[in-house]
């Protein structure tokens, strides 16, 4: 009787024993499991955050570049205009696409990445991307217009800008605030860029 309790003792505690080897082990799959996709998630995050970095930076640049450039281009009228003389109204055309791109900002949004930022840090890419959106809208529409109206009157000649009294066509005056607005959310936008770009290095 006493050995045939020993043994089902004994069958009991490797059964046991077995259990609990199963559950250690099963325990350590799900643990090893969610390490990867942790690191697997972070690594998502960095590539997504140098992707968004790289955008940013080179945004704060080429905005400012194209800020000084509007910003001369009307200069040089307005001195034309002191001097009393008739000229051809500033305008400026950015070469190439009238948005630059946004793809990293985009992926990160579509893959659900830009969940994992900050969420104060989230918000402020979000209204700086979505004034960007705006801005060169904007700008996509300056442009209409000046492929339109201001680039062919410029091969008729400069007296084709002003009316008979030698006053810039109110048009024209019209088109030259809206191109120093854009300038100026060029300023604004290179410098939010800027801050935002460093928020993220850190």
């Amino acid at each position: 009787m006493e050995a045939r309790l020993a043994s089902w003792r004994d069958r009991m505690g490797r059964g046991i024993a077995q259990l609990l080897i199963i559950f250690v082990g099963v325990t350590a799959a799900f643990i090893v499991d969610e390490h990867r996709g942790h690191l697997a998630q972070q690594e998502q995050l960095r590539q997504a955050r140098d992707g968004i970095v790289a955008e940013l930076g080179r945004y704060e640049t080429r905005a400012l570049e194209h800020a000084e450039g509007i910003t001369e281009s009307i200069e040089r009228w307005r001195s034309a205009e002191r001097a009393g003389e008739q000229a051809v109204p500033g305008f400026y055309r950015i070469p190439g696409a009238t948005h630059p791109p946004t793809a990293a900002w985009d992926a990160a949004v579509s893959s659900g990445v830009a969940s994992l930022f900050d969420p104060q840090l989230r918000l402020e890419l979000g209204y700086f991307y979505t004034e960007f959106v705006g801005v060169h809208d904007n700008y996509a529409r300056y442009l209409a217009f000046t492929e339109r109206e201001h680039l062919p009157r410029a091969e008729l000649g400069v007296a084709s800008f002003y009316d008979p009294s030698g006053r810039l066509l109110p048009e024209f005056r019209v088109q030259m605030a809206l191109l120093e607005d854009f300038g100026a959310d060029l300023r604004r936008l290179s410098a939010l860029a800027g801050k935002l770009r460093r928020q993220l290095e850190e």
